[in-house]
């Protein structure tokens, strides 16, 4: 993922913290889904990408609006 602070400021403007956690789980219910049909099928889906770029981006705002950065921190890896 590439979108600064800025950026994904810009991108979530209108969105409440709320509405980013609904879109989160959404996205992951996806994810869930294509995964059920098999792990190589869902990762040939278009779908199944544009649900993990979508999370990707929700959770660097998420994590951005409660720490202040969208950087990972390395005590939050593994």
């Amino acid at each position: 993922m590439n979108a600064t602070n800025e950026e994904l400021k810009a991108m979530y403007l209108g969105s409440t913290t709320a509405e980013l956690y609904a879109d989160l789980a959404s996205c992951e219910e996806t994810i869930r889904e294509m995964l059920s049909y098999g792990k190589a099928w869902a990762l040939d889906s278009r779908e199944m990408r544009v649900a993990e770029h979508n999370s990707s981006y929700i959770r660097a705002e998420i994590r951005r609006r409660e720490t202040g950065t969208s950087e990972i921190q390395p005590s939050q890896v593994g």
